[in-house]
């Protein structure tokens, strides 16, 4: 039986107005976040995962997408390849920070494996590109500081440091400031310690410098310190800020109502460290966490009346839902308003005096013409008879209570191309959404394509009620194209991927794993691909196709961590069978195995986190609606060598030889 299934939606409705911490129920550590405008990013540590140091985007602190990552592979030696027995697990990339400057973005993290500190900065978070510098030195748990056009790492642990950066913040400063600035930032919370005083992040509010730091005394749980300064170099002066369950290590960001909230974690088990949002108030310009020193596990949502999100996604790996973006710069966040240009006699500027998120939007003036206004040209990216969804946010200040605006485009070099895609009648003084769906016809004239932001027109123009200035942001123009299948951004490699043996094109609708490497288990395997699990329970439901398998070879769906479980197809000569394996005990045990004779196979994992029960179950069918049970339960463990939450994990690996293939058809989330 060939049945596809139908794929939960990851966007698919409102969020509630309270929340339950944590408000990511999934891995998700050393958080950092800033607010740009109405829009919080934020970046989390992934290690030895890739792409990584992944871009989340809220718009109400608690409900995150992944919209991208810093890079997609940070370096390229036997650690990171899984060659010549080296991995870097527990390791690469570690707490990253997370800055925004002078219309750049920067990020910085170290590395344990090259023992390297990396700055990584761009002008569109969302879309990069990303240029990097490499310091010599690993700085640990740095945070970025930029003051009065200066920029500082500080990092450490108990004794906390500070390094001076170049003003481009691409190379260690010579002569710079370099010096110890809190000396035993411990001793305020005890004088036995499991972890010293570390997870330095630095950040200049209202002309104070606060240092928030994390320590876990023995005996005791994970605590939140924050040390405050009137100078940079201190002298600083400290107090517990948080001692609650384990809940530390984070700063603090406020909303645009001026409501202000720490982003802390919790370790939680098997699932990982999970993130936790605690009020802050403050007394005395001291920050103040949590309500009577307890951090709320209900709370009311910062800010009211956006989409769930999650940080984890369903995939059919279908070419169809590959969404293409046709506009470039359609935020606006770029040093210049390239590639979009003034249609007619309009006056077309990037503003930071209003917009829609981000910190800019294009601010269009000096209109002669009701179709004056903000273009760009799309020519050769549409086809005749596509498909696309169009957006826009449009806000004007002056002129009547309400008025429409056009989102239109032009095929062809005549006016007589021209179609209104949609409208929407907007309020003064407020932002307004024109959307909807378009099909290019058949005939169309494609030798020139624009699309452009108008006013209805009119012959005679009033200068008040047609021809007002207005601001556009986050345009968006997008299409589908079989040809431009990606994986979705949820997705990460298990180390650095081989992309010559994967593909999500040589059988469109599938996900093609073909072994390049002869491997001991699923750890020194290439291309096993995760998502994270999530709480309190998870269901992770895989259809693949094994006509290419060889001798020797395992592919399957994993509960992926240092001990490991998975149930899956293991090729013996030219037999086949469903095993489950059990590695608990630090060793892979075959615990069951049952013939196979047919291609197609659909195989179940059931994680149970609930009060960190922890336990993981496997299952599989033949025809994707009857389920057998197989093997035993897997005790799951947070294990440091991993360092990282259980994941569900595809993969394909050879233990004999290489070139067998297996074709994965969807993951379900549920």
């Amino acid at each position: 039986m060939y049945r596809r299934m139908s794929m939960m939606s990851n966007t698919s409705v409102f969020a509630a107005t309270t929340f339950t911490n944590p408000f990511i129920n999934a891995d998700s550590p050393d958080n950092d976040v800033i607010r740009v405008g109405n829009t919080f990013y934020m970046t989390s540590t992934t290690m030895h995962m890739n792409p990584g140091v992944p871009i989340m985007k809220s718009y109400d602190l608690v409900n995150w997408e992944i919209v991208n990552y810093v890079y997609d592979t940070y370096a390229n030696n036997d650690a990171q390849n899984l060659n010549n027995g080296q991995n870097e697990y527990g390791k690469g990339s570690w707490a990253s920070s997370l800055r925004y400057y002078n219309g750049i973005y920067y990020v910085s993290f170290g590395s344990n494996s090259t023992g390297k500190t990396y700055i990584y900065q761009t002008s569109n978070i969302e879309t990069g590109p990303w240029t990097s510098s490499v310091l010599g030195n690993y700085y640990h748990d740095a945070s970025l500081l930029f003051d009065n056009g200066r920029v500082f790492l500080v990092y450490g642990s108990d004794n906390i440091s500070i390094i001076e950066l170049t003003a481009d913040a691409k190379a260690i400063k010579p002569g710079g400031l370099n010096q110890v600035i809190i000396s035993a930032a411990s001793n305020i919370a005890g004088s036995s310690f499991i972890v010293k005083a570390e997870g330095a992040h630095i950040q200049k509010i209202k002309g104070m410098y606060y240092i928030f730091l994390i320590c876990w005394p023995s005996g005791g749980k994970r605590t939140q310190l924050t040390y405050r300064a009137s100078s940079l170099t201190g002298p600083y002066t400290g107090q517990v800020s948080l001692n609650d369950s384990g809940i530390a290590q984070g700063g603090i960001v406020d909303t645009p109502s001026g409501s202000w909230y720490a982003m802390l974690f919790k370790d939680s088990g098997a699932i990982g460290r999970m993130p936790y949002l605690v009020p802050v108030t403050w007394s005395n310009n001291w920050p103040v966490f949590g309500v009577n020193g307890k951090a709320p596990l209900t709370m009311d949502v910062p800010v009211e009346g956006y989409p769930e999100k999650k940080v984890y996604a369903s995939d059919e790996f279908s070419s169809s839902q590959a969404s293409s973006q046709l506009i470039a710069n359609g935020g606006f966040e770029n040093a210049t308003i390239s590639p979009w240009t003034n249609n007619n006699t309009a006056i077309v500027a990037a503003t930071t005096t209003d917009y829609y998120s981000g910190s800019k939007s294009l601010f269009v003036s000096g209109r002669q013409q009701t179709a004056a206004g903000p273009k760009q040209v799309i020519t050769g990216k549409v086809t005749a008879g596509g498909m696309y969804h169009f957006s826009a946010k449009v806000k004007y200040t002056e002129g009547p209570a309400t008025k429409q605006f056009n989102f239109g485009i032009q095929n062809g070099p005549s006016y007589t191309g021209i179609s209104i895609l949609g409208s929407t009648t907007l309020t003064k003084g407020q932002w307004g959404t024109i959307q909807g769906t378009y099909t290019l016809p058949a005939g169309a004239d494609l030798s020139q394509t624009f699309i452009f932001i108008e006013t209805p027109y009119s012959s005679t123009p009033d200068p008040t009620n047609d021809l007002m200035n207005f601001y556009v942001d986050d345009v968006s123009f997008t299409g589908t194209s079989s040809s431009e299948a990606t994986l979705k951004k949820e997705w990460q490699w298990n180390h650095n991927p081989d992309n010559t043996h994967w593909s999500l094109t040589q059988r469109p609708g599938f996900m093609r794993m073909t072994t390049g490497k002869v491997s001991k288990s699923i750890l020194d395997a290439r291309n096993t691909l995760t998502q994270r699990t999530f709480g309190p329970k998870s269901t992770g439901i895989i259809a693949m196709e094994t006509s290419g398998m060889k001798d020797g070879d395992y592919s399957g769906l994993a509960a992926f961590q240092a001990k490991y479980g998975f149930v899956g197809i293991k090729m013996n000569g030219t037999s086949k069978s469903i095993v489950m394996v059990n590695a608990s005990s630090g060793a892979m045990t075959e615990v069951a195995s049952v013939p196979f004779t047919q291609n197609r196979v659909y195989l179940k994992l059931i994680c149970d986190f609930t009060n960190q029960t922890d336990k993981a179950y496997f299952y599989y069918s033949l025809d994707g609606t009857n389920w057998t049970a197989i093997g035993n339960t897997l005790q799951m463990s947070y294990t440091i060598p991993h360092f990282m939450g259980y994941r569900f994990a595809l993969f394909n690996y050879a233990t004999k030889s290489t070139g067998g293939f297996v074709d994965f058809d969807y993951l379900n989330l549920q």
